[in-house]
């Protein structure tokens, strides 16, 4: 997990990489308290080894959407799950 103390943001004339910002969206998602808030719901856990928590999948889902992501086509499958009815 990444994890800092401090960010200083300021404009520079050097490359920055495309996933810079990421930093900055991990330390303001943990000041927020989204992981802790997503674990307090009690959703259901996969019921294989190999299936993700669900915390895992709305952490992903989030950045992704922050990101930029746009074509969500499996999606739709998530109308089908147990808790979303």
């Amino acid at each position: 997990m990444l994890s800092a103390e401090h960010f200083d943001v300021k404009f520079t004339s050097r490359e920055v990489s495309a996933w810079g910002g990421l930093a900055l969206l991990k330390k303001m998602m943990d000041g927020m308290g989204v992981f802790q808030a997503i674990q307090s719901w009690q959703l259901p856990m996969p019921g294989s080894n190999r299936g993700y928590a669900p915390t895992q999948l709305l952490e992903q889902m989030m950045v992704s959407i922050w990101c930029g992501a746009n074509r969500f086509v499996h999606s739709d499958i998530t109308r089908l799950a147990i808790f979303a009815k």
